[in-house]
């Protein structure tokens, strides 16, 4: 059981263009799923799960996302859009010295988290001992979805963006959802070991779970059954489904 989720931080990622939105005026984590901006939405169920100390990573419209969510969170600015894994290390000055688990999650897509999936992230990354823990679900159709990609006694090995997937890989129906509840000491050690990539000059997240196993550190899996947890938001069609199919 965990005894203090207030020692746990919380990082959102809302800094990107979401160039798919085709949105100029504000960032797409500021468009608005029952009433209010999706973000917010995320903040809400953090605080809900006993966790106050949240960091948002800003960058595209900033204003929009400061607005959305005024001083319930502390901002820190990614100045040039270069990535997930650029976008935790630009936060990772604001993470407090005494705290030990950093969860990341994207704006985008964490509206639909229940507080009760926070709990269990942390509570399941302190009872495995690992060092980094992400969320896993099923998709019927992961198109576009990054793959898990397990070993023959079911650990998982890497992530495979679909563009860089075989085949067979691209059968895999079990994706990664972004969410990820790190051991802080691996964070801060292991960041700044992610490369940029050769086509898109962008650092990615993803590549911690790599570093990670490469250093014989321990990674684990949380799988959720219920797929309609997560739900991307990257055009307008993903928020119009948002808005009629799923419940906060």
């Amino acid at each position: 059981m965990i005894s203090d989720l207030s020692k746990t931080v919380a990082i959102i990622l809302a800094a990107g263009r979401g160039s798919r939105m085709k949105a100029k005026s504000k960032n797409k984590v500021a468009f608005k799923l029952n009433g209010q901006p999706m973000v917010v939405h995320t903040v809400e169920h953090l605080n809900e799960a006993g966790i106050s100390n949240i960091i948002a990573v800003v960058g595209f419209q900033a204003e929009s996302v400061k607005k959305a969510l005024g001083d319930k969170v502390e901002y820190v600015e990614q100045k040039e859009q270069l990535g997930t894994g650029d976008a935790i290390k630009t936060a990772i000055p604001a993470i407090p010295v005494d705290f030990q688990t950093v969860l990341t999650v994207s704006g985008d897509d964490s509206a639909f988290y229940p507080p009760s999936l926070f709990v269990e992230m942390v509570s399941k990354k302190e009872q495995l001992g690992c060092d980094l823990l992400l969320l896993t679900i099923m998709k019927d159709d992961p198109t576009g979805l990054g793959r898990i990609v397990r070993d023959s006694e079911g650990k998982i090995v890497r992530i495979v963006e679909e563009k860089n997937a075989t085949e067979t890989e691209k059968q895999i129906k079990e994706i990664n959802t972004g969410f990820y509840c790190f051991d802080r000491q691996f964070l801060l050690d292991s960041i700044g070991e992610i490369k940029q990539n050769e086509l898109t000059g962008e650092y990615y997240l993803t590549d911690m779970i790599e570093i990670a196993l490469k250093h014989g550190k321990k990674v684990e899996t949380h799988f959720v059954a219920d797929d309609s947890i997560w739900h991307g938001v990257n055009d307008r069609h993903d928020l119009a489904q948002a808005k009629t199919k799923i419940k906060l």
